[in-house]
């Protein structure tokens, strides 16, 4: 009986190192290399073919080992965020889906999740099918064979991910996807904040002060926006029976709504969505380009289609992260569910009246919220683009920091500890 406890309900020590040992077995899994490939000669060979830059931006924002191993793990855990985000796509569509995951309860969520993971599944082969072959032209001796060994093992690779992301969410700290994610970019950190620094050195001291400036207002500005807490006060039938005084009544209870309720999933959604649609959007230019019906079109200037198009990415950027928080905001918060479980347990809110006026009261707080912490994030996620238009840093190449991996880093990182908090705290360590 004790061993069944301390399985189903691991202590804290025991939590950190079964995360430390995967995370570690991950590590150590993003070097062994994938077949058919010589590391030494095909990192120079890929930084030198431009047909495969996106798919390296693939490789280098999910995997840790980045265009620098091309390991058995290389496409990380971006399968199994494609799955996810088709899954919940389906379920706002799909009555059945939806059914289970609001009326099924336990075996509802679990049948998701079997979903979801024969949908992992299905994308690790097209990806893995796709990554492969767009590197082709890097590989000696390329055949049918070796595109499918390679496939199979980036394919396994995933599926190990998978278990591994798994087993973090269940038996480990925090949410297992986040947490790879979170250590792939600060496996990837060191060598960026070097590169970053070595850049900024050759700036005047103004520059340098206030881009480093910039990115501690953004780190402070990701904490509070995470940490920000809407208190809706509540007051149930039992209370009104009691015999309390008003202050009592209306300060014991109440609805904690979080400013940046979808945490890290929508930006991590996005950088998903946005990659594969830069890929495609590359291969097509490339495509059209030569078509001599196109090639000879010089309506425009070649820099200004490039600044068109950098406008339309971070409009269409913007555009993706209001949507997926949104959206993401509404899966975990419908108001529709809230008011009935209000209901059902004879809670209201202070002053306004149980049913539609409750529901409208609560879609329009929650839809607030998500409207601010949406803005607040497209206007960060743009901001270092626009310095390198508004000050001489034309060469400092900040984007390349990822300001969107430091927002990912710090929300993961937040929610992390306050996890790592409340575990502690089960266990009366403090």
């Amino acid at each position: 009986m004790n061993l069944q406890l301390q399985k189903n309900n691991p202590s804290f020590q025991q939590r950190f190192f079964l995360t430390i040992s995967l995370l570690t077995l991950v590590r150590i899994g993003s070097f062994i290399p994938l077949p058919y490939i010589d590391i030494k000669t095909f990192s120079p060979l890929l930084r030198s073919n431009n047909s495969t830059t996106a798919i390296a931006t693939i490789l280098n924002n999910f995997s840790g080992g980045g265009n620098a191993s091309f390991s058995i793990l290389s496409l990380g855990i971006l399968p199994n965020i494609n799955a996810s985000i088709l899954i919940q796509l389906l379920t706002t569509i799909n009555p059945t889906l939806l059914k289970l995951q609001k009326d099924e309860g336990e075996y509802g969520r679990r049948k998701l999740i079997d979903y979801t993971r024969y949908l992992t599944f299905f994308c690790a082969v097209i990806e893995s099918i796709i990554t492969t072959y767009s590197f082709r032209s890097l590989i000696f001796n390329w055949n049918i064979l070796v595109l499918i060994q390679i496939s199979l093992s980036l394919i396994a690779g995933t599926m190990i991910i998978l278990w591994f992301s798994e087993l973090i969410t269940k038996y480990g700290i925090g949410n297992g996807s986040s947490i790879l994610i979170c250590f792939n970019i600060v496996s990837n950190f060191p060598d960026q904040l070097r590169t970053m620094v070595l850049n900024l050195s050759n700036q005047s001291i103004f520059i340098s002060f206030f881009v480093s400036s910039i990115f501690l207002l953004t780190t402070i500005g990701c904490i509070y926006i995470n940490e920000a807490v809407v208190k809706v006060p509540l007051v149930s039938a039992s209370q009104l029976l009691r015999n309390v005084n008003k202050f009592s009544l209306w300060n014991n209870s109440n609805l904690p709504l979080r400013v940046n309720q979808a945490g890290v999933m929508p930006l991590v959604f996005t950088s998903s969505v946005m990659v594969v649609l830069t890929s495609i959007t590359k291969f097509l230019y490339g495509q059209l380009i030569n078509i001599d019906f196109f090639s000879n079109i010089t309506l425009f200037p070649k820099n200004g289609i490039l600044i068109i198009g950098k406008i339309c990415y971070w409009v269409f950027y913007g555009i993706s992260v209001f949507f997926f928080t949104s959206f993401y905001s509404t899966i975990l918060l419908d108001p529709k569910d809230i008011t009935e479980q209000f209901r059902k347990n004879s809670v209201t809110i202070k002053g306004v009246t149980p049913g539609i006026n409750t529901q409208s009261y609560l879609s329009i707080t929650i839809k607030r919220l998500t409207i601010i912490n949406a803005i607040f994030l497209i206007i960060i996620l743009i901001l270092l683009n626009g310095l390198e238009y508004l000050l001489p840093i034309n060469n400092l190449n900040l984007r390349g920091f990822g300001l969107t991996s430091q927002l990912i880093l710090v929300n993961v990182l937040v929610d992390t500890f306050r996890k790592v908090q409340n575990l502690l705290n089960r266990e009366d360590i403090f």
